[in-house]
């Protein structure tokens, strides 16, 4: 008896509060009375169902389902976007004919078949500006300007990819690639991707019942893309997408290499996850890492005159690409192979010319400036030898650690400077399990990456960027006076020397030579924008 007295009071002290909360009634002393009345009717000896009228508790149940009903029904509609509150309908119908354990299976299914759609729709592409980090001369420069990333007719174009790529979102995303370059399909190439791939949708998926619904319409689209000229050189960003399937991999990727293959456009991807690398390498969508490495060396060295081969070429990082990109379109726009110029820019630095009267870093301070420095400031550049000192570390060699004190920024005199990944999961080293089993997946992505690199804890840490001849870094965390937030390692064969710039020296630069001071502080500025123009997270 005691357990009814609990359960109707129980259902009285419900009513009780839903009352209050209408209207939003916080006093403490609800709370007081409601635990006295419970008290009071736990220890009396009258029994409450005999005393209060049953209508009483039947009108309490009724008024808690009608308030809980208008809750989930009425007052959500605010809350919550439209596809979600027809999930929600479509599950309180469900639970009123099949019962509440088969109505909420069937609105759990339905949900994961609109989030699935809903991913389908939403476009995981966009386009970003970035450029390499490479140290380019001004001839050099002035063609980048000009034909790769001119505004109207850029011949370099990097595209970021986000999330997960699936069957259901593959065929969006190679619509939304195809339409972003300007590239037009014909109807025979519409029909092989329709059918490379049973998932795969495309406009020409529907042959296998009907045809197309206005072929007028397809064909006045080609007509438009077919006058908009497209880039030479395509960069994809897989940085941030986090998985790629099967399907995927062929359906979009592969077929993309090879419409790109057809127009003359060399297909480059860069940051991508083991798991995704192993899915493109094994499907052929991107080489065997050997035979990689070989198309890299020939087109560099300009034994090949074909760049297209059909295939994405992969790369450890994003500059790494754009690098490659970037050589190979002043390569045709020029007479001179960049990576002869950057040879003699190394060996320029490395012992005084005599037909160049300037010192080792004037090289970079006018690259990198360019049209900044006037005569005088030129000719003042020529007296930063006593204001830096070389530093030379081997291959593997700790440049500065993390969470050090930052006493000095950093320029690359000669080889490579890494900073390695310092995220979970960022091992080279990565196990992957296929349907014939584990397969052990340790080699890079990039020819660069030439040093294995440890961290504290004993594991092996895969490259996130290189600073190569030219690079300015540390510089951030040493003007903001903030404890290091990254490793640097020399990562070349041949290991790295550096200009390594204290802050006494600065110092005493601001004391002894103003104008070279204040080159300096152009110099940090110009590495500072050219950071933040190749960082997307502002846009």
């Amino acid at each position: 008896m005691n357990c009814e007295w609990s359960w109707s009071i129980l259902l009285g002290l419900i009513a009780f509060v839903l009352f209050s909360h209408r209207h939003r009634c916080h006093s403490r002393y609800i709370g007081v009375f409601i635990m006295v009345a419970y008290l009071a009717v736990c220890v009396s000896t009258i029994n409450i169902l005999q005393i209060a009228p049953l209508f009483f508790l039947g009108a309490t149940l009724i008024f808690i389902g009608y308030d809980l009903l208008w809750e989930w029904l009425i007052d959500i509609r605010v809350k919550i976007f439209f596809m979600e509150y027809m999930i929600l309908l479509v599950t309180f119908v469900a639970i009123q004919i099949v019962g509440m354990n088969f109505g909420i299976v069937i609105g759990v299914v339905v949900a994961l078949f609109e989030h699935v759609a809903s991913t389908t729709r939403e476009s995981s592409m966009g386009r970003v500006l970035k450029r390499s980090r490479a140290v380019w001369s001004s001839d050099d420069w002035v063609a980048l300007q000009t034909y790769g990333y001119s505004v109207d007719d850029p011949k370099i174009v990097t595209l970021e990819l986000r999330g997960p790529v699936f069957f259901g979102s593959s065929q969006k995303l190679l619509t939304d690639i195809t339409d972003e370059i300007g590239l037009s399909m014909s109807e025979e190439e519409i029909k092989r991707i329709a059918f490379q791939s049973p998932h795969a949708s495309t406009p020409m998926s529907s042959l296998r019942a009907r045809r197309i619904k206005s072929p007028r319409a397809a064909k006045k689209k080609a007509k438009l893309l077919s006058k908009n000229c497209h880039p030479q050189f395509v960069v994809l960003d897989f940085t941030q997408m986090n998985n790629l399937d099967a399907s995927a991999a062929t359906s979009c990727f592969l077929q993309l290499a090879k419409l790109c293959e057809k127009r003359g456009i060399l297909l480059c991807a860069a940051g991508a996850i083991p798991r995704v690398e192993w899915m493109l390498r094994s499907h052929d969508a991107s080489y065997g890492y050997d035979e990689e490495i070989e198309i890299k060396n020939e087109m560099l060295s300009n034994q090949s005159n074909n760049l297209n081969h059909g295939k994405l070429i992969l790369f450890l990082t994003i500059f790494e690409a754009l690098e490659f990109s970037e050589r190979l379109l002043i390569e045709r726009v020029t007479t001179k192979m960049p990576f002869e110029r950057i040879s003699c820019l190394q060996r320029g630095l490395s012992n005084v010319s005599g037909e160049f009267p300037h010192h080792q870093l004037t090289y970079i301070f006018l690259n990198v400036l360019r049209g900044d420095l006037s005569e005088e400031e030129k000719a003042a550049v020529d007296c930063i030898q006593s204001y830096y000192e070389e530093a030379e570390y081997q291959r593997g060699q700790s440049v500065f650690k993390k969470n050090t004190h930052p006493d000095a920024f950093y320029i690359v005199v000669s080889g490579a400077v890494a900073v390695p990944r310092d995220r979970q999961g960022s091992s080279p080293s990565v196990m992957i399990r296929s349907g014939a089993g584990s397969v052990q997946s340790t080699r890079s992505l990039s020819s660069s990456n030439l040093v294995e690199l440890m961290g504290d804890d004993g594991h092996h840490k895969s490259v996130d960027s290189f600073h190569k001849v030219g690079g300015i870094f540390g510089y951030c965390d040493f003007l903001l006076e903030r404890y290091r937030t990254f490793d640097a390692v020399a990562a070349s064969a041949e290991g790295a020397m550096v200009a390594v710039f204290t802050k006494s020296n600065l110092e005493k630069m601001k004391n002894e030579n103003a104008p070279l001071y204040v080159i300096v502080q152009k110099l940090l500025l110009r590495a500072s924008l050219s950071d933040l123009a190749n960082c997307t997270c502002h846009n």
